[in-house]
Order: structure tokens, then sequence, then C-alpha cells
């Protein structure tokens, strides 16, 4: 939106470069700053990508949780950030979301496992990657 200020960047936001970032973040395994960086779009948006934003954040947040081996929060907000990013089809703002639901299935999947003592780990390499196509 133009005229809202970034608090990271101290300037006028550019929702795709603070995107980019936070993907950029995701994917580094930066789980807990994705979830600062994409917070400054979500907070800010009031049109129709805002469960989109909050879906990416939900799933950063989940990350952090399992990361920190809190296995309900991690599946709650896994939970929610799948139904939200449903919503928007396989390709939303040059995020390939097909894999990326696919990979939040599987990653509650392993979960479930953890959970239930047939894994006895987490395999972190699960986590998706978010696969991202630049304008």
């Amino acid at each position: 939106m133009k005229g809202h200020i970034s608090r990271q960047f101290n300037e006028p936001m550019n929702k795709q470069t603070v995107l980019h970032k936070g993907i950029q973040e995701f994917n580094d395994g930066d789980y807990f700053e994705c979830h600062e960086t994409l917070e400054d779009v979500w907070m800010i948006e009031v049109g129709p990508d805002r469960p989109f934003y909050q879906g990416l954040l939900q799933l950063s947040v989940g990350c952090f949780h399992l990361l920190n081996r809190n296995y309900v929060g991690a599946e709650s907000q896994w939970s929610k950030a799948h139904a939200k990013l449903n919503d928007f089809g396989s390709q939303h703002l040059g995020v390939e979301l097909k894999p990326l639901i696919e990979g939040i299935l599987r990653c509650q999947e392993m979960l479930a496992m953890v959970q239930s003592g047939q894994r006895r780990d987490f395999d972190l390499s699960m986590i998706p990657q978010i696969q991202y196509t630049w304008n």
C-alpha cells in the first residue's frame, strides 16, 4: 500500500520485495524472521490477499513451533495455513501453492507419526521450500 512504511526497511513498502525477503528467509530456515517480515505486509493488507499472507505467516510460525518441539502449535498453525492457502488455487502472487500445500500435508502426516510414536524424530528435510516465480 502506498504511504505505509515498513518497520524493517524504514521506507515505503513494496509488497513484492517484502514477500521475496520473507520467502528467502523461510527457505533458509529462518522461520521467526520470515514471520516478522511477512507480518509487515499482512498487517496493512486489507484486500483479498490478506488471507494469503496470513497463511504464509502461519506456515512459518508452525515451522518455528516444530523446531521448538511445540507439536500442538505446529499442527494448529499448519492446519490454518493449509486452509487459507488452499483457497488460492495452484499459484498466487508468483508462489507455487500446489507443491507447498502438498508439503504441508506431508509435514502434518510425519508430525502425527512422531506424536503417535511411529517415528522417533521429525525429518526436517520434509519441510517444503517455497517455490516462487519472480516477475
